[in-house]
């Protein structure tokens, strides 16, 4: 099978290479892949390095089951699947409260085992949800780390509701365009930040956002919506570049909330900001099982849509991570076809 593989961290060092397909085991299922999703989880990976090494990234894909392993049940070959992305063994005190995405002895999927930039994949049988009929395979891949980064963000941790204020940093990318989406579904008022306003506005005003404007603009509009009090609900998964500003735009009693570091991990709080103003400074990481078949539902139904930018194969990895970070009219998701 062709795979994306590099056998020590730098993007430099990543390969197309034909390697022997996986075969499943006991309670897992092999995989071929249709649709991979490009994130930033992706990168830093290859950046970073992953286990095994020699190592297959790929954190996001939807597929079809080709074989399955003994004791497998609920799903037969021929299913089309997405697979839910976090390693969870069921049975530590956060995977039994139904919070898998913190389970004690879980791990990501293209992290700590091999991922799906590849044309086969072998998953725990557990990590796979069947896809509605309604929901093509792509659409399904854009889910398991944009989507329910910002459901689980917006909706569990931050608890938005309907009536507040909005503003959503780096709303352009697979995180934040999704998360414009599910805050306005929850009747809140939306204001999407992006650098490149001007490039961008019809495509976040068409998912929901109700202002589109640049961080520098940021401040004043907020300003003149709120009465000078900020914003009930800041979401900021960017990361240092953007933290004093998303900071600074939070009103009193507000919150303020993560998902990611793409700039950079290292921020100054200022305790009495903090405390005099009664700020809520939120982390979240992924999401659950059950959060990740409520969006396939809330997608069949088209209540919320799969922003998808590009799709390309996987000799173009390098280009896809390009793209992701770099264009400057992207809307939501690269994927990679293999």
């Amino acid at each position: 099978m062709r795979a994306v593989v590099f056998d020590r961290p730098g993007m430099e060092n990543v390969r197309i290479m034909d390697i022997e397909a996986p075969r499943p085991g006991l309670n897992e299922v092999l995989v071929r892949v249709k649709y991979a999703g490009v994130n930033p989880v992706d990168y830093f990976t290859i950046n970073r390095g992953g286990k095994p090494m020699p190592h297959i990234p790929g954190a996001e894909f939807a597929g079809v089951i080709e074989e399955v392993g003994s004791n497998v049940r609920g799903v037969s070959v021929g299913d089309e699947i997405v697979i839910y992305n976090r390693l969870f063994d069921g049975s530590c005190r956060y995977c039994l409260i139904g919070h898998e995405e913190l389970c004690v002895n879980g791990g990501l999927i293209g992290v700590v085992t091999n991922g799906g930039f590849a044309e086969y994949v072998v998953v725990p049988a557990t990590n796979v949800i069947r896809i509605p009929k309604s929901v093509s395979l792509e659409e399904a891949a854009t889910l398991p780390v944009g989507a329910l980064t910002a459901w689980h963000m917006v909706f569990d941790r931050a608890g938005v509701k309907s009536g507040e204020l909005v503003v959503v940093f780096g709303a352009t990318g697979n995180v934040g365009s999704y998360a414009v989406q599910f805050t306005k579904l929850a009747g809140a008022t939306v204001v999407a930040i992006s650098r490149k306003a001007s490039k961008v506005r019809d495509a976040l005003m068409g998912l929901g956002a109700d202002y589109v404007v640049t961080p520098e603009e940021a401040q004043v509009l907020v300003n003149e919506l709120s009465n000078g009090l900020g914003a009930d609900l800041v979401v900021d998964a960017v990361g240092q570049a953007t933290w004093n500003l998303s900071f600074q735009l939070v009103a009193r009693y507000g919150r303020w909330v993560t998902a990611g570091a793409l700039t950079g991990g290292d921020a100054t709080l200022s305790l009495p900001s903090l405390y005099s103003r009664e700020i809520a400074v939120i982390g979240s990481t992924g999401g659950t099982r059950a959060e990740l078949i409520k969006l396939l539902d809330l997608l069949s139904k088209r209540r919320i849509k799969a922003p998808i930018y590009s799709k390309m194969s996987l000799d173009r990895v390098k280009e896809a991570f390009d793209t992701m970070f770099r264009s400057e009219d992207r809307v939501g998701k690269v994927l990679l076809t293999p």
